[in-house]
């Protein structure tokens, strides 16, 4: 009987996911990228681990426990790729065909590596279908001029930021730019975006790039971006629109709403007047 194996990196998205999947019927196992994080939880008995850099044998353990299927799911630092030195003689072989050293193209690159050996990536929201939200103000406190305009204006910075595979996020205040990700994360931009904003409420826009390919790397906000945003006073959260998760959804809206921190769902082309006047409740 073929499996599905989720590669997992930290946080709760591959827990939530092995959930979805049982429930389906589903064998699951975890392929864990750093298997402390796993061992001691409540699928301590599918872990496998794996090390994210060594495509050769994850290939041969995907062969070995029948898995045709895979999901990448979970925080991994973008910087793995430059601290790990444990490269196998395929992954060697698959960045030398890189354009570019990104996260992104290597797991592209990854991907047709699969294909070849019948192993299917999946799309991220395959199990999470859920926690992706339709365009909307999801908090229930209206939004001022100046926050809408921020959002309009970091929104098109941040996928225009995707695009060329820098990073995803994007901080701004009054329509100024105070931040960009690169390969630190969105914690370190936000810290970044929040010195310099110098808690006057600045605004961070999350964005996947346009063609974003939904197998890897799309966009993710929880409970600790939130914690991370009030920490530097910021105002608003905004999001890319059917193309970001958004963990524990109704859990987080209501974090936001206590935190005070407009929380919105933005798609392009939309007017965001007419929109800001509508509170979506889940």
């Amino acid at each position: 009987m073929s499996r599905i194996g989720i590669i997992a990196g930290g946080g709760e998205l591959p827990h939530l996911a092995m959930q979805e999947a049982i429930q389906k019927g589903e064998d699951p196992l975890f392929l864990a990228i750093n298997e402390s994080e796993f061992r001691s939880g409540e699928y301590a008995d599918r872990v496998i681990q794996i090390n994210i850099t060594q495509i050769g044998q994850v290939i041969k353990t995907c062969k070995k426990n029948n898995i045709n299927r895979l999901i990448l799911l979970g925080k991994v630092n973008k910087d793995i790729i430059l601290k790990s030195y444990k490269f196998d003689l395929k992954s060697i072989i698959l960045m030398a065909k890189m354009l570019n050293k990104n996260d992104y193209t290597f797991f592209e690159i990854a991907a047709e590596e699969f294909s070849k050996n019948n192993i299917e990536i999946l799309s991220q929201k395959f199990f999470l279908s859920n926690l992706i939200l339709k365009p909307g103000r999801y908090t229930k406190k209206k939004m001022d001029k100046d926050s809408i305009e921020d959002i309009t204006y970091g929104m098109d910075l941040a996928r225009e930021l995707a695009r060329l595979d820098v990073g995803q996020s994007v901080v701004v205040l009054n329509k100024m730019t105070l931040a960009l990700e690169a390969i630190e994360g969105t914690d370190e931009t936000i810290k970044r975006g929040g010195i310099l904003s110098r808690g006057k409420g600045a605004c961070l826009c999350k964005s996947s790039k346009p063609g974003q390919d939904d197998r890897f790397d799309l966009p993710v906000v929880g409970s600790q971006t939130l914690q991370k945003l009030t920490e530097y006073n910021y105002k608003t959260l905004a999001i890319r629109s059917g193309e970001t998760i958004v963990i524990n959804p109704k859990e987080f809206i209501e974090e936001a709403n206590k935190l005070k921190i407009n929380f919105f769902s933005y798609e392009e082309n939309l007017n965001m007047e007419e929109i800001n006047k509508k509170h979506i409740t889940l």
